[in-house]
């Protein structure tokens, strides 16, 4: 079994986990804040995927959002996130996703995002292209910023309302149309289908951001940190869009 195949199937099972105890469970317990929330879901779902990548890949090492590292400097590290949006899963909301990523050596090589309520699969390796349930799959080509619909920020800590002023303060009068999923696994989904043309997103961590940026990027959209530089391990944001929207998003974020 290739190591995409390998991350299909787990992924797939990971969902149905979820989506076994979605409506059923609330919070277990907060970290690092009311809102920062874990459910018996994302417990059970990182347990499974761990286990699953351990037994296949005893050589491989891991980054979990709720099991820590293991191996983490090995040539293979598998990134995850049991349950992308679980604030969204704990209100019994269908906006959540499994996110698993693959790097070799700290660049990314696979991504995977697979959304249980809608059975949709977006799944990336590096050079091959962006697929959605095994269908090749471009974003969005939208020219005018008018007329483009993008994805922000939904943490509204300090520099959250930092990047929201930013874009109320560019030229005012200038429409424009942005929604948060509270969801980047739902973002990335959307974006590489062509459902939304760019995304904002700070002050996340590795899992959220790893298998998005290889699924965006191989799907056609420039994407970097704030500074406009490629996105890499260690950003805390991330910024997508196609060559027509980047500059002006760009430009908007200073």
């Amino acid at each position: 079994m290739t190591m995409e195949k390998f991350l299909q199937e787990t992924i797939r099972t990971a969902g149905k986990i979820a989506l076994k105890k979605f409506g059923k469970v609330g919070v277990k317990y907060t970290k690092s804040s009311p809102t920062d929330v874990v459910t018996e879901a994302d417990l059970a779902v990182d347990d499974f995927i761990v286990c699953t990548i351990k037994k296949k890949y005893p050589s491989h090492g891991i980054i979990s959002e709720e099991n820590g590292e293991h191996q983490s400097g090995a040539e293979y590290v598998w990134i995850i996130d049991p349950i992308d949006g679980t604030r969204n899963f704990s209100k019994a909301a269908p906006l959540f996703a499994v996110m698993i990523g693959l790097a070799r050596n700290g660049k990314m090589e696979l991504g995977a995002v697979y959304d249980p309520s809608m059975d949709e699969l977006v799944l990336a390796r590096r050079g091959k292209g962006t697929f959605l349930n095994g269908q090749r799959v471009r974003g969005s080509d939208c020219k005018k910023w008018a007329e483009s619909w993008g994805s922000l920020t939904s943490r509204f800590s300090d520099n959250g309302r930092k990047i929201i002023a930013q874009f109320m303060d560019h030229k005012p009068r200038e429409p424009f149309w942005a929604n948060s999923f509270g969801c980047i696994g739902i973002n990335a989904i959307y974006l590489a289908s062509g459902r939304r043309d760019w995304c904002v997103s700070s002050g996340s961590c590795l899992w959220d951001y790893a298998a998005v940026s290889i699924i965006l990027k191989e799907a056609g959209y420039r994407v970097t940190n704030f500074k406009g530089k490629e996105w890499s391990f260690g950003d805390k944001e991330l910024l997508a869009a196609n060559k027509y929207l980047y500059p002006k998003l760009l430009k908007i974020l200073g």
